[in-house]
């Protein structure tokens, strides 16, 4: 798997980079993030661009973190998110996919917003938008290096959300 950093115009956004990087990775799996003026797209489908090879992390590593995640919990199907200021629960979510990922987060700061976005039908929602950047210590190497693989949290992917840069 390669992490791809590839330059945008900072006017395209939302769904449609989501139909363009799946139409460039011919459906693999991947996960992608907007950095404004660049895409950060990690798959391991094979693209005509220089790519950087994901690191192997040893349990016990301290590492700088970022992440844009839809923080949520699911009940009777539909998303709840916390509150706007509530960021002890968003932290605490972040503590709850960091035992399942095989991280521990030793600092971490988070803001929120909402994220306006519509999909492939025009149908217009929110997410959340919470941004976590912070220090975490590896607990499991495996674990977390599938989490590099797939992302952390599982709602929002298609808009960009879940890619965790270390």
């Amino acid at each position: 798997m390669k992490e791809f950093s590839i330059k945008k115009p900072a006017s395209i956004k939302g769904y449609p980079i989501h139909r363009m990087v799946a139409a460039l990775t011919n459906g693999a799996p991947h996960l992608w993030r907007d950095n404004g003026d660049t895409l950060t797209i990690r798959t391991a489908a094979p693209l005509d661009a220089q790519g950087l090879v994901l690191p192997e992390v040893p349990a016990g590593e301290l590492r700088l973190f970022s992440l844009r995640a839809c923080v949520a919990s699911k009940v009777r199907g539909r998303h709840i998110y916390p509150p706007r200021g509530d960021h002890a629960a968003r932290q605490a979510w972040l503590g709850k996919q960091g035992l399942r990922h095989g991280f521990e987060v030793v600092a971490v700061h988070c803001t929120s917003d909402i994220a306006r976005v519509s999909d492939q039908s025009g149908r217009n929602f929110t997410l959340d938008a919470t941004d976590f950047t912070g220090v975490l210590k590896v607990t499991d190497a495996t674990a977390f290096q599938a989490a590099l693989r797939a992302g952390v949290g599982s709602t929002g992917k298609a808009f960009g959300f879940s890619l965790l840069s270390i």
